[in-house]
């Protein structure tokens, strides 16, 4: 699908438009500023072969309260424990809330950490006839537009909260302002 390859390009474009202003000012990146080129480098590697519509994290925050947007983490349980985004559901949560049909104004978005998972889930939904977009970048995007996480605390309560489920060290991508634990 076109949409993913000129997806790519414009993050490949970003990320040099941000080294070359920093370079062309004399100013260094920013620690964020550092994370988020590579991230969007990893972004660009991780889901070069997926071919599904996507979605920016600043588009989906701009959308995050419309009721006709579905959100699915893609995620296992262990990650999604440590936090998800508003109103997200689990891949269980999806199945059961829509086995008669979804009804044809929903939206889907699937996330996980970066995209690939959820570009493979939404692949398997384009499979079975459901339009599912993306979350370009996942839940490490998420955090460099200021995204809110929550978690379930004492009681299911649901609390904001800071930390991201990666992997492990090398996938630390997170925006400084967020913990990323593995």
């Amino acid at each position: 699908m076109k949409p993913r390859r000129c997806a790519c390009l414009w993050t490949w474009a970003y990320s040099l438009l941000l080294i070359f202003t920093a370079s062309a000012s004399g100013q260094a990146l920013s620690k964020a500023e550092k994370i988020e080129t590579k991230l969007r480098e990893e972004i660009i590697k991780t889901t070069k072969d997926i071919h599904v519509p996507i979605l920016k994290a600043a588009d989906l925050k701009a959308q995050i309260e419309d009721t006709n947007l579905v959100l699915i983490d893609v995620r296992d349980p262990k990650e999604q424990v440590v936090s998800m985004l508003p109103h997200a559901l689990t891949t269980y949560q999806f199945a059961q809330r829509f086995k008669h049909g979804i009804p044809p104004a929903k939206r889907i978005v699937v996330y996980c950490t970066i995209g690939y998972r959820s570009g493979k889930y939404a692949e398997q939904l384009a499979k079975q006839n459901i339009v599912a977009m993306n979350l370009e970048g996942g839940i490490l995007a998420w955090t460099f537009v200021g995204g809110v996480l929550y978690s379930y605390g004492n009681n299911d309560a649901l609390t904001k909260t800071n930390r991201v489920h990666v992997y492990d060290k090398a996938w630390n991508l997170v925006h400084p302002d967020y913990v990323g634990v593995w």
